[in-house]
């Protein structure tokens, strides 16, 4: 398993991504992430369930330690998307 630092790992991110060694990256000696190879086949089911509730976990945590509601969002949203319209 090699260890890069996050500038590192996006300097080198093409020719790590050709490797099939995983990476683990790391700021400031902590570690903050893994690179791990897919073998271009689907991602098993379950690590799907468990990035997705990752994923929503943290979404959900970010809008709460922001004071954000969906309806709030979707209507940035629908703001964004008007301005874009009209140029």
């Amino acid at each position: 398993m090699k260890t890069a630092t996050v500038r590192q790992f996006r300097d080198r991110a093409t020719s790590l991504f050709k490797q099939d060694e995983p990476v683990i990256v790391t700021r400031h000696g902590k570690i903050v992430g893994f690179f791990l190879p897919a073998s271009g086949e689907a991602l098993p089911l379950e690590i799907k369930k468990d990035l997705f509730s990752t994923l929503t976990d943290e979404i959900r945590a970010s809008m709460k330690s922001h004071l954000l509601t969906e309806d709030a969002i979707l209507a940035d949203f629908e703001k964004t998307r008007k301005a874009r319209r009209r140029r």
